[in-house]
């Protein structure tokens, strides 16, 4: 057996390894997207939250959608009058926690599941039982914006 031969044979495996990083580094690189991009829906999310409980309307205004649906405490409200609430006296928060948030990527669409132990008070009447939550951000213009947004009480066990 020649040296050149030993020598390729001996830097197969250096070869193999570094084929299986480049290869590594890929799927790597095509879940960044996605991975920035969750990044981006949990900030947008975040800075949602903040404006609310600072009832900072250029805040609100920024974030959400100007075709917003919002579904919540047995009220489908537009992007105004969530904006109103929020403002007025109608909406407070005595406490406020998610756990358990997926966030999904689909495209320029992204699916925020949540589920909710806040405890807030809405024209009056107390909301205190766990809830789950569904929000749709749509990348538009550049930036994510939160399109939809659902909740649905759970019973109390």
């Amino acid at each position: 057996m020649s040296i050149t031969a030993v020598r390729g044979m001996l830097a197969l495996p250096f070869l193999f390894f570094a084929l299986s990083d480049l290869a590594s580094a890929q799927v790597t690189a095509r879940k960044d997207p996605d991975e920035a991009a969750k990044a981006e829906v949990l900030e947008v999310s975040h800075q949602f939250n903040e404006a609310a409980r600072t009832k900072n309307q250029a805040a609100l205004e920024r974030v959400l959608a100007d075709q917003l649906s919002w579904v919540a405490r047995g009220d489908r409200l537009n992007k105004a009058q969530v904006i109103a609430d929020y403002l007025s006296e109608n909406l407070h928060f005595k406490y406020f926690a998610h756990d358990n948030v997926v966030v999904n990527i689909f495209g320029n669409t992204a699916v925020v599941t949540g589920h909710s132990t806040s405890i807030l008070e809405y024209k009056g009447k107390l909301f205190d039982a766990p809830r789950l939550f569904t929000e749709v951000y749509i990348k538009m213009d550049g930036r994510w914006q939160l399109a939809a947004h659902h909740v649905s009480e759970l019973s109390a066990k």
